[in-house]
C-alpha cells in the first residue's frame, strides 16, 4: 500500500513539474516576443522620453491582458477544434463559434482601451504610427513563421 501511494505521489509531482516547466517555457517565449515588439515599435517611432515611458507602461499591461484573456483562450479553442473537427456535433461547433466571437470582441475592446490610454499622453500622430508599426511587426513575424514552416517542409 505504501508503495502504491508513493508511486501515485511521485507521478503527481512529476506531472506538476512537467506542467510548470512547459508553462515557464511558454511564458518566456511570450516575454521575448513582447520585448521584440516593444523594441520594434520604439525604434520606429519618434516619441519623447515621457511618451515612451507612458507607452511602455500601457503597452506592457495591455499586451499581458490580451495574451492572458484572449490569445491563450483562442489557442485552446483552436486546439480543441483541431482535435475534434471530424467528429464535432452542431451544438459544439456553434459553441466554439460563439466563444471565438466573444474573444475577438474582447480583444478589440482591449486594443481600443489601450489606444485611448495612449492618446492621453502621446501625440495622436505618434499613436497612429504605433498602430502602423504594430501591423508591420505582425506582418514581419508572420512572414518569418511562414518561411520557417516552408523550410521545414522542404527538409522533409
Amino acid at each position: 500500500m505504501k508503495n502504491i501511494i508513493s508511486l501515485i505521489l511521485l507521478m503527481f509531482l512529476t506531472t506538476l513539474i512537467t506542467i510548470d516547466v512547459h508553462s515557464q517555457e511558454m511564458s518566456s517565449k511570450y516575454k521575448e516576443f513582447k520585448e521584440m515588439k516593444l523594441n520594434f515599435i520604439l525604434d520606429n517611432t519618434k516619441m519623447n522620453k515621457e511618451e515612451e515611458e507612458h507607452f511602455q507602461c500601457v503597452f506592457g499591461s495591455s499586451e499581458d491582458k490580451y495574451h492572458n484573456s484572449v490569445w491563450i483562450k483562442e489557442k485552446k479553442i483552436k486546439k480543441q477544434i483541431e482535435n475534434s473537427i471530424d467528429t464535432i456535433n452542431t451544438t459544439s461547433a456553434s459553441s466554439y463559434i460563439n466563444q471565438y466571437y466573444e474573444l475577438e470582441k474582447l480583444g478589440i475592446n482591449i486594443r481600443n482601451y489601450r489606444n485611448q490610454k495612449l492618446l492621453e499622453k502621446i501625440r495622436t500622430k505618434e499613436v497612429l504610427l504605433v498602430l502602423y508599426q504594430e501591423e508591420l511587426f505582425d506582418k514581419e513575424m508572420f512572414k518569418r513563421i511562414s518561411n520557417r514552416k516552408n523550410k521545414n517542409k522542404k527538409k522533409k
